[in-house]
């Protein structure tokens, strides 16, 4: 990355800290803050990374685990900032959200895993695909669909909150790729174009079945509570 380029990123990783002003304060753009930091620094914590003697697929496991956890406090304290009726996560209490995003971000990982067998990916290419799969697939289609009939009349703001998506996705997954992708780099491994439709095919599929077997887990365990109001309840 050219100094130009790193200053560029870097000036773009404060534009979230603008979101922090607003009435309600909207933290969850700062996933992507964090991921250009991540960025920034990402030589030297991967060097700390590669020290710690656990396989490489335990280390993409708990990158997942981590990013995943982050993006799901700051979706769930955005939702709580605005007291939100129907919040937009798993689960309107924090812990029961994140035991569901240990599911659904650890099938992420795992599509990443799989994918990495036969092809690689740079770590901007894994921002891009992640971004492009949130805006058609984050809650089921219903804003894909939302940013399709706002379009036409609105076209600008359609467009902002496409690229909010965008970001919010690309930098969960960005975030945590960045410290481990130089081990799946290989050139031996296929850059075909298939490879984009292939993992975001791996991602979806492997995120619900992960949500779900969260979700059972946590049955056989005495259950999840019940969804009630994320201001009068939560946490639990």
């Amino acid at each position: 990355m050219t100094s130009a380029q790193s200053f560029w990123l870097a000036l773009s990783g404060l534009l979230p800290l603008l979101g922090l002003f607003g009435r309600p304060a909207d933290p969850m753009l700062l996933i992507y803050t964090t991921f250009v930091v991540v960025c920034r620094w990402r030589a030297r914590i991967g060097g700390v990374f590669d020290r710690v003697k656990i396989s490489v697929e335990v280390k993409l496991f708990l990158c997942f685990l981590v990013s995943g956890s982050l993006t799901e406090t700051l979706a769930w304290l955005n939702n709580y900032l605005k007291a939100a009726p129907q919040p937009a996560v798993f689960h309107p209490q924090l812990i029961a959200d994140l035991i569901l995003g240990i599911g659904f971000y650890g099938g992420w990982a795992v599509a990443w895993r799989v994918a990495f067998i036969w092809f690689r990916f740079s770590v901007a290419e894994a921002f891009v695909v992640t971004g492009l799969q949130g805006i058609f697939f984050e809650q089921l289609g219903a804003v894909a669909r939302m940013i399709l009939k706002l379009a036409p009349s609105n076209p600008p703001l359609a467009a902002l909150f496409a690229l909010y998506v965008f970001a919010v996705h690309g930098s969960a997954a960005g975030l945590a790729l960045a410290p481990v992708m130089h081990h799946f780099q290989s050139p031996t491994k296929s850059t075909h174009c298939l490879r984009f439709p292939a993992v975001i095919t791996l991602m979806v599929g492997l995120a619900f079945t992960g949500a779900w077997l969260a979700a059972t887990v946590a049955n056989w365990l005495g259950g999840l509570p019940p969804r009630q109001s994320i201001t009068a309840h939560p946490f639990w």
